[in-house]
């Protein structure tokens, strides 16, 4: 008969699992199958769970009473196959006992799992195998509880095997079943029915396999009397694999046949089969049998005259049968803690078959319960070399150490164990780990961190390895590595493990940090360059462009400081701190920094270029100007040395040559070119920044959608109509605001607008959105204004008048100016879908614009949004328009000459704009000192020469 008793705990009140509560229902699911055949029988998680065990037997031993004859009951008995299952929450005592605790109402109950074996022990009869899944609260230690759980168990005096494992509650999901059950029930579908399937075949499995061997954080087995099959093949127990004798008695441990017990950390797998035996006469056999069940009753001095008996009747020729007899004696001999007895009986039975791997093993444990530990390490080293293969090498290698640490507190040879282990497989985790500790524990330093820097090799996700990383050399550089190593040691050991942080993460900026602080406490500033240097290189590894950008930057102006401030190399910190804008243009200080250093080291030219970018950042530092008021003036540019100081004029923190330079030059009136712009010098007063990709494409339709919406206006009727008689001529008009249109659209090269003056009207200067460029004047807003705030107003009004400019005139708010875009798109891209709030006024434009379209103006627009939609860039309308403005107000500025008439004009504006006044005039103060104003001016032949 096969009987598995599966205790696990009940869902919760809120149906969520319990710790172990799915494991059940797949133990349960799988046993039960034809394969394995057996009978499933669950206990209470809410009752005593020794109690109910104990009823359980009763009523076997009651119905086997009333169904056959005594003889018949006690063999039926014998060849019962019992398989106690549970996975729960555990608990350890203060003295280190180990309770089941399986009902989730009441966490704080438990079961001793001490109980619960000694009734199989004195109740079960036929071989028994426990599968315990443990999950412990984070307090105690996965190896403390399965240490516990053999405790508990005692495979080697009750004979019970035992397939132990431990881990955290919430290391893994709670939905899905344990590691370990899963591996058991997957290893059962795998297995293949013909050759069956015992309980030291999966613990191989798991110890063998590196993905079940890594995520059980410990698993342990402990053989029993005999191996325990889970799935019997057809034609019974193979050879090699003896069944499970019958135990003599009503109760007691099993004794006789128990094999060693394995090692906490690792299992040692399955032991070898016994040293085959020549045939025996029955006599023999008979005593063998008869000591057997003597030494499970426990009658183990029985036992002992049974094996005796039958070593007097095997003669010396039959090696192996005499060597099972001397291992039957001695296990009955540590049973009762004659350990001296023990050896001797090993000793014994190892000089007739040297290569009986159990008895080895038997004999190392023996050993230990000794404290015999001079022959506990020749007995490891008689089996290790036996042992074949690396893997199973390296596994006894590691519960070897473990059994030195922890139960003969033998440090150093533990240490020697997990070397030679490590020879095997270097890259072995939980070796390296072990390794790391124990030579810290030792006070070798060096050791325990190479030790954990391999282990930090192995890795994957490469920023953690650098946190890891940095973490280590901060341990390396401070706590015990102070007071161990040489301080040069130290901080050269840290600096190695830094370098490999940035190796692995170059994102990861700390670690350079600390390398600088070494390095700089140390002054070594050449080492510090290399340093760096070679993080430049690893930055190019860096696969987001932005993440790059901001790490060059950083290293660049790292590198800058260290050539300014303490290689005294400042050619050298002047290209580093270019480099370093040159990835973050709008670093100030770096601008500043470049500035200085260029101006220094007499490269004006790059000193002017970065003083005029730092302009733009920061309109209202007045040391900039002055800077630059000092390297235009060396430079010999007179016309952008007087810009300079007219700035540091406006801002009210001239110096005295700035202010004599600014009085000596400053226009007399309105400026008085010498001839207009040409075409092209437009692009010298358009902001730089500004969107040409999208300025393209309102350029390509801008005739086309003025042309149709005016075409909208008429058909709505909402065309202004304007009086002829109020149409002015520059020539003959009396008011001087009409010769200014003429004057300004003169100097700056385009075409005058219409213009039409209304004396008493109050308004001051308005375009009027019909078909002919038309401007409205009002004699009543604009007395009381000077000749160059009328020139201003002028200046930045005609500006609108230009190309794509022209479009503000006719699409005057962003709402309007998005419709008119989305128009043009649609028809070069038909399929680009419009935003819903502006599909209705699309919709209505679209037709409009595609009649009005030229062919020229059709392929202009098509190639125009082509290279819009390359560039993928995000559409700004706004600061398209505020790059117009800036336009304006440049242009009503160069027509002026003065700062502080231009900005008191935009301060007092009375038609509110994308930008404020205060960032227009803010413009206005870099512009001044830009290059593109100074060729302005030379064009218009206003330039003040050197």
């Amino acid at each position: 008969m096969r009987l598995a008793i599966v205790a696990t705990p009940s869902l919760r009140r809120d149906q969520r699992p319990a710790p172990g509560s799915l494991d059940g229902d797949l133990i349960r699911a799988r046993l039960s199958l034809d394969d394995a055949g057996f009978r499933v029988i669950d206990v209470d998680p809410a009752r005593d769970l020794a109690e109910q065990l104990d009823a359980m037997f009763d009523e076997f031993v009651a119905t086997r009473n009333t169904l056959v004859d005594a003889d018949e009951a006690a063999r039926e008995a014998a060849s019962t196959l019992l398989l106690f299952y549970a996975s729960s929450a555990v608990a350890l005592s203060p003295d280190g006992e180990l309770f089941l605790c399986l009902d989730p109402e009441n966490p704080g109950v438990g079961d001793a799992l001490s109980d619960v074996a000694a009734v199989f022990r004195d109740r079960a009869r036929g071989e028994v195998l426990f599968v315990i899944e443990c999950h412990h609260a984070p307090g105690a230690t996965s190896r403390a509880v399965v240490a516990a759980a053999e405790r508990a168990v005692a495979s080697p005096e009750t004979g019970i095997e035992l397939l132990v494992a431990a881990r955290p509650i919430g290391s893994l999901d709670a939905d899905l079943p344990s590691v370990l059950t899963r591996a058991f029930v997957e290893h059962l579908d795998e297995a293949e029915p013909e050759r069956g399937l015992a309980a030291g075949a999966i613990a191989r499995r798991i110890q063998e396999t590196p993905a079940l061997s890594g995520a059980i954080p410990c698993f342990a087995r402990a053989a029993g009397r005999g191996s325990f099959f889970v799935l019997v093949p057809p034609g019974g127990v193979p050879a090699g694999e003896p069944a499970a004798a019958p135990r003599g008695g009503a109760a007691g441990p099993r004794g006789g046949a128990a094999g060693p017990r394995d090692g906490v950390a690792q299992p040692r797998g399955e032991r070898a089969a016994a040293a085959p035996a020549p045939p025996l006469d029955d006599a023999v056999a008979k005593y063998l049998a008869a000591g057997d069940a003597l030494a499970a009753a426990p009658d183990l001095e029985g036992a002992l005259t049974a094996y005796k008996k039958a070593l007097a009747l095997v003669g010396t020729a039959h090696r192996d049968a005499r060597a099972e007899v001397y291992l039957r004696i001695a296990h009955v001999r540590r049973r009762q803690e004659r350990h001296r007895e023990a050896i001797e009986g090993f000793e014994k039975a190892l000089a007739l078959a040297p290569e009986h791997r159990p008895a080895l093993e038997a004999l190392c444990e023996a050993h230990l319960a000794a404290r015999d530990l001079g022959g506990l390490r020749t007995a490891e080293e008689r089996l290790l070399s036996r042992i074949e293969g690396d893997a199973d090498r390296l596994a006894y290698l590691v519960q070897a150490a473990e059994r030195w640490e922890i139960l003969a507190g033998d440090t150093d040879r533990a240490r020697e164990l997990l070397e030679r282990a490590r020879e095997l497989r270097p890259d072995d985790a939980s070796v390296l780990r072990s390794l790391g500790r124990l030579y810290e524990e030792a006070g070798d330093v060096q050791a325990s961190l190479d030790a954990r820097r391999c282990l930090i090799e192995l890795t994957e996700d490469p920023r953690q390895r650098a946190v890891s990383f940095l973490e280590l050399a901060r341990a390396a550089i401070q706590g015990e590595a102070r007071a161990t190593l040489t301080e040069v040691t130290r901080e050269q050991t840290g600096i190695d493990l830094l370098e490999r942080a940035l190796d692995a993460e170059p994102t990861l900026l700390d670690p350079l940090a600390l390398i600088a602080v070494l390095l700089s406490a140390r002054q070594e500033w050449g080492e510090l360059e290399l340093a760096y240097r070679r993080m430049l290189d690893r930055a190019q590894r860096i696969a987001d462009p932005r993440t790059r950008s901001d790490v060059v930057w950083e290293l660049c102006r790292r590198l800058g400081l260290l050539f300014r401030d303490h290689l005294e190399d400042p050619g050298s910190a002047l290209d580093a701190f270019e480099g370093a804008v040159a990835e973050r243009p709008d670093d100030v200080a770096g601008r500043l920094s470049a500035a200085s250093l260029a101006r220094s080291a007499g490269r004006l030219e790059r000193a002017a270029a970065h003083l005029q970018a730092a302009a733009v950042l920061d309109p209202g530092n007045a040391q900039v100007f002055h800077d630059l008021f000092d390297t235009f003036q060396k430079l010999r540019r007179a016309d952008q040395a007087w810009a300079a100081a007219s700035v540091a004029m406006y801002l009210g923190a001239a110096e005295a040559r700035e202010r004599f330079l600014f009085e000596e030059h400053r226009p007399a009136g309105l400026v008085q070119p010498e001839r207009g712009l040409s075409a092209g010098a437009w692009d010298l007063l358009r902001a730089a920044d500004r969107d040409r990709a999208l300025e393209e494409v309102l350029a390509s339709v801008a005739g086309a959608a003025i042309r149709a919406r005016l075409t909208q206006r008429a058909r709505e009727k909402k065309l202004p109509q304007l009086d002829p008689a109020a149409r002015a001529e520059a020539e003959r008009s009396a008011a001087g605001v009409v010769r200014l249109f003429a004057w300004a659209s003169r100097c700056l090269g385009i075409a005058a607008p219409a213009v039409y003056f209304l004396k008493d009207a109050p308004i001051g200067v308005a375009a009027v959105p019909v078909g002919e460029p038309s401007v409205l004047v009002g004699g009543e807003a604009l007395r009381g204004r000077t000749a160059a705030e009328l020139a201003f107003l002028v200046g930045s009004h005609v500006a609108y008048h230009v190309g794509p400019h022209r479009l503000l005139l006719h699409f005057p708010t962003l709402e309007d100016l998005g419709v008119c875009l989305a128009a043009a798109v649609k028809l070069a891209r038909p399929s680009e879908p419009v935003p819903s709030e502006l599909d209705g006024a699309v919709r209505a434009l679209v037709p409009l614009l595609d009649k009005e379209l030229t062919a020229g103006e059709r392929d202009a627009l098509e190639a125009a949004v082509l290279e819009l939609y390359e560039i993928r860039a995000p559409l700004d309308l706004a600061h398209w328009v505020g790059s117009v403005e800036r336009c304006a107000a440049r242009v009503g500025y160069l027509l002026t000459g003065e700062l502080s008439v231009a900005a008191s004009s935009l301060s007092r504006a009375d038609v509110p704009g994308v930008l404020t006044a205060e960032e227009k005039i803010g413009d206005l103060l870099s512009f001044t000192v830009s290059d593109a104003h100074h060729a302005l001016r030379e064009e218009l032949g206003v330039a003040i020469q050197p």
